[in-house]
């Protein structure tokens, strides 16, 4: 069996992928990637050697520059990604029988490849297209919605990744659904570290945050925030529209610290140092009610609290499991709860410990089983 897997982003960046990948590697041998990165300028696709663990994997990466989060500033770059993926899946199908495709960009090329080449392909949606493109017009929608009910309607299998996503895809008719949460793989390595770290706190909190630096993301809020308290630190890696600003706020304040592009392993090295995070997404975009941010998962594996908005689906588990705190998406409602955390610190270490002990019930080793298992019937 020859699967690729295909993604609208980074390899080495995304946790999906290496996931995905990492899981797969025990059901089969031959796995390559295509994916795409934004910021090389020369309009190509490089093969690249990914190394996950113990294998390493050929890695074609297609080069299409474009903006993060420029919504249809980006649509003739998005027309490109789609003509180049499809030509790939036509010029390389004797690489692979399979198709692992993430989202409506890598999936309707997929489905195209299957019409024509009876090529299966699993449907692995990260982010429901209609709902988590904010300035997608709304005439369009209802077409967009079609599109992407027909490519979870034709896949061999769709994956989610929380039970709640059910309500979202609903009017889709899916031949077999599976439910797999964004839970981090923890490595050995990984595990030692969490173990020999110290859960306390010094009199200064530490805030740690990577990934994409949007609006919608709270980021600028909790810049600002953190920038005129000296008994907090925020420490922050990734890219987007914000990238600039934060960069800019940290030569200005010492507590704010900005790392630009991480790994994932390096990524989660940061937050086992960390003793706070936060994935503050925005109420008000559909897609958001159904969020499964990867941070939640990762505080979990960490033992850190983590502060989620109110309304946004996982705030539920947050507060099920006291491993946080779930707020109003507002700037005053960050500063009011960072004001309480700093004179009331023992809390967090509780939290902290909460947010451990919640992790079996989400863990890698259950999620890795539930994909080999996609890959096996």
């Amino acid at each position: 069996m020859k699967v690729c897997i295909t993604r609208n982003d980074e390899a080495d960046m995304n946790a999906s992928v290496l996931r995905v990948a990492t899981a797969l590697s025990e059901v089969t041998d031959d796995i390559c990637l295509l994916t795409r990165s934004r910021y090389n300028k020369e309009n190509h696709i490089t093969l690249k050697k990914l190394e996950i663990g113990h294998h390493t994997f050929d890695n074609y990466e297609m080069s299409i520059k474009g903006k993060p989060a420029g919504g249809l500033k980006n649509l003739f770059q998005l027309i490109q990604l789609e003509i180049k993926t499809f030509r790939w899946f036509i010029s390389n199908r004797k690489k692979y029988d399979i198709i692992h495709a993430f989202d409506l960009d890598m999936g309707l090329p997929a489905m195209v490849t299957n019409f024509l080449f009876k090529k299966s392909y699993v449907y692995h949606i990260a982010d429901f297209y209609v709902d988590s493109r904010n300035g997608l017009p709304g005439f369009i929608k209802p077409l967009v919605r079609k599109l992407e009910q027909g490519v979870i309607n034709n896949a061999d299998s769709v994956i989610i990744c929380t039970q709640e996503r059910k309500e979202q895809i609903k009017g889709s008719h899916p031949k077999q659904l599976s439910v797999i949460h964004n839970t981090p793989i923890l490595s050995k390595k990984l595990e030692e570290t969490i173990e020999s770290t110290e859960e306390s706190f010094n009199g200064k909190i530490t805030f740690t945050y990577v990934g994409s630096l949007t609006k919608r993301r709270f980021i600028k809020e909790v810049v600002d925030v953190i920038s005129k308290e000296t008994r907090a630190e925020l420490i922050i890696a990734g890219t987007g529209e914000l990238a600039d600003y934060v960069q800019a706020m940290s030569f200005k304040h010492q507590n704010i610290i900005y790392l630009g592009k991480v790994t994932y392993d390096e990524a989660l090295d940061l937050y086992t140092k960390s003793d706070m995070m936060f994935a503050i997404y925005d109420p008000s975009i559909a897609n958001h009610k159904y969020s499964a941010p990867n941070k939640v998962y990762e505080a979990m594996m960490t033992g850190n609290p983590i502060i989620v908005a109110k309304n946004t689906g996982i705030d539920s588990i947050v507060m099920e499991n006291n491993m946080g705190f779930s707020i109003d998406y507002s700037k005053s409602a960050f500063e009011n709860l960072l004001k309480e955390m700093i004179d009331g610190e023992q809390n967090l270490t509780l939290m902290g410990k909460n947010a451990k002990e919640a992790y079996p019930n989400y863990s890698w080793s259950e999620m890795k089983q539930r994909i080999k298992a996609i890959y096996s019937a």
